[in-house]
Order: C-alpha cells, then structure tokens, then sequence
C-alpha cells in the first residue's frame, strides 16, 4: 500500500494575516511562479488476514509550482510526484534510489480545497488542511471536509481509483518554539468508510470496503507563511470480495522547504565558470528535463568496480563547494559504456551513482533523505561506444539540481 502525504495542498506556500492579539486568520495565499518541495517518510506496517506480511519505508519527494492565481485566491498548482521504497525487513542502508514518478494538475480554493485534479489518482490526500472563513483563536476547533485517493488497481483489479470522503476536525492547539522558531500547532483528526461501487464489481474489481482513520499535528512557520513539519498516525483496512482483510498502519512525518529552479541558462554560466576556476577537466554542465545537470564524464573507479579513485574524490570536495549553495534535492545517475553484459552494466551503474551518492553525504553536501540515486547502464550515451575516446564520455555520473 502506498499511501502519498506529499498531497498538493500539503505542499504550498501560506500566510498568515492577523487580527486580534490572539486571533489568527489561516488562508492559502501565493504568487504565480512560486515553488516548494515536499519531502515526507512514511513507516509501515502491512497485515494480511492477521499476519504481518511486510514492512516498509515509503519516501515521497514532490515538487510544485503555483502556475495561476485567481482574483478570489484560488490557485492552479502543478506537482511533480516520486516514490521509492525500502523493505525495512531486508534494509541495505544504501541511499534512496529513484522511484516511480507521476504527476498532476490541480486547482485549490483559498480555504484549502482542493477540485477539478487532472489525475484521477493524485494527490492521495485532498484537502488537508482545510481552513475556515474567520479568524481562530488558540483552543478554537472546526471541521473541514477532505477525501482520502487510493491507487488499488493492482490489488483488487481496479479501472479507478479508491475514494474515501471524510470530515477532518481541526483544533489550533497553540504555538510551540521549535529550533529558535515559533510554530503554530494546528491538530487534525479523521476516519472515513467506504464501500465498493457495483459498477467497480461488474468490471471484475474484487475490493468490497475500506475504512481508516488519521491523526496529524501540523507545526505551521508564522513568519516564513508555510509549513514547518507535520507528523501523522494512521491505519487503514481494506477488504476484498472473497473476504481477505489488508491492513496497513503506521507513523509518517514531511518537511516543506522552498526551493528556486536553477534549470536556466544564466546558472549554467555561472557554474561553468566556477568549474573553470577550480580546473575540474571532463565536467560539463547543462539544462535537463528534472533539472541543472553536472556531467562528471569519464569518471574514475577501480576496474569494474564502485571504488572512487583519490583523484575523483578530490574532483568531488570541489563539486561540494558548488552544491551547498543551493538547497535542492540531488540526483544521481550512472551511466557506463557498451561492454560486457547489459544487466552487468545496470548494476554496476548504480553501484556507482550510490558511491559517488555517499560521498556527497560524507562532505555534508545533503542528508541521506535529500539525495537520491539511479543507474542508467548504457541506455543513454552521450557520444559513440565505437572508440575509447566515445566510451569514455559515456561513463560518466551526472549530478542532478533537482526542480
């Protein structure tokens, strides 16, 4: 089960406007072209029929960008999804690979709702948080009404997705100072239950019900006007048709950061003269499709190996200079040249990228959570596998400034 609290209306700016000393009005508000990253961990534990089948780390990356803002408030945000998983049962400790990727389109109101998604799938968790017309005050509760979206085709042999309406009491608690900061802490609380459509049956879906419940504390940053954090708790069970029971449960916790898109021609000047001062040799830079792409080209390790040879390392302590400039999430992607055997080649290349991966994290360029790592094997040259020259470029590692 793979449950998204990288939710779009999780994942955008918010300010606040106050009134009364001890009054606060909680409204969505943003400019056109702002953008936010959204990192979250969820930790689950999955049942069958009673039986402990799994557990397992879901990381959920995502990335949105406010493209328009109404007169009223409302707000069109387009997010970029990507989840990978650990077996927390077989845990390997290397970094976060890559996972799988999605995306959608959607309009939130300036309250918090959230309508008319482009994906039917997408985000998991609508309309949380969800905020009143009028000011609260500290103690103060209200409810707003939500839906949970779950992706069980897979499962029970569904066409669509999973929606489960709910109603979300929301309390503000008070303020909390968290690392010199002080927070507004804003509790949510919600269970839904529903039931299979026969529509959904008559297609050959086998799932029959699913209820649940979630309980969140959201630590809101009054002076930046967005989310700090936020922990939830939660448990869902579904059943199918034949009368098995899934059970999933578990603890989650995200982060929300701004983040400025360096996938432009002026910051890919800048860096290239960065890499000339330094003296790096066989280091490009360029604009890609995920982001600003530094190119590492014929890379060196041991023969056959994920091994960084000194010389390499010492490249990399000047790289880490550039890099912890900016805040966004990395990418790592291997590549190597057309010999031996294709699955050999996978491998390796990841081996590679998760080496070159750790690295980084050892210079305190990010954290385990803010790198992730792919391998391409031969998939994508870059110049021809026929020469020594050619393949030398194909092997290479490229480092990703994520959008």
């Amino acid at each position: 089960m793979k449950k998204i609290y990288a939710a779009a209306a999780l994942i955008t700016f918010m300010t606040f406007q106050t009134f009364a000393a001890d009054e606060i009005l909680f409204k969505f508000k943003q400019k056109k072209g702002d953008s936010v990253s959204h990192i979250s961990t969820v930790e689950e534990e999955a049942y069958i029929n009673g039986y402990l089948n799994n557990k397992t780390q879901f990381i959920n990356r995502t990335s949105t960008t406010i493209l328009e803002v109404a007169e009223d408030g409302s707000a069109t945000l387009h997010t970029k999804y990507m989840t990978t998983q650990n077996n927390l049962m077989e845990h390997t400790g290397k970094n976060l690979s890559w996972g799988e990727e999605d995306e959608v389109t959607i309009h939130r109101d300036s309250n918090g709702q959230l309508h008319d998604s482009n994906n039917s799938f997408l985000p998991t968790v609508q309309s949380i948080p969800s905020f009143p017309d009028t000011p609260v005050k500290k103690g103060e509760s209200w409810t707003a009404s939500g839906k949970e979206v779950h992706d069980c085709r897979t499962l029970f042999h569904m066409y669509s997705a999973i929606e489960a309406p709910f109603t979300a009491t929301y309390t503000y608690t008070g303020d909390e100072t968290v690392d010199g900061k002080k927070l507004q802490v804003i509790e949510v609380k919600y269970n839904f239950r529903e039931n299979g459509k026969i529509e959904d049956m008559y297609q050959g879906s086998t799932f029959y019900g699913i209820t649940g419940y979630a309980n969140q504390v959201i630590y809101w940053d009054n002076s930046k006007g967005d989310i700090d954090h936020y922990t939830e708790q939660f448990e869902i069970v579904m059943q199918d048709i034949p009368g098995n029971y899934f059970r999933y449960k578990g603890l989650s916790h995200g982060e929300v950061t701004g983040y400025k898109s360096l996938n432009d021609d002026k910051t890919v000047k800048k860096l290239e003269k960065t890499v000339k001062k330094y003296r790096l040799d066989n280091i490009s830079v360029k604009k890609g499709e995920k982001g600003l792409t530094i190119s590492l080209e014929n890379i060196q390790f041991e023969p056959d190996s994920d091994i960084l040879l000194p010389g390499e390392k010492e490249k990399l302590q000047k790289i880490s200079k550039i890099l912890k400039q900016y805040s966004n999430d990395l990418l790592i992607t291997g590549h190597t040249a057309e010999r031996g055997a294709v699955s050999a080649r996978q491998v390796l290349s990841e081996q590679r990228a998760e080496s070159v991966a750790d690295y980084l994290v050892a210079l305190g360029v990010r954290d385990e959570y803010h790198i992730f790592t792919q391998g391409k094997g031969s998939t994508e040259p870059i110049d021809t596998n026929k020469t020594e020259e050619g393949r030398s470029k194909n092997r290479r590692v490229e480092i990703i400034l994520m959008d």
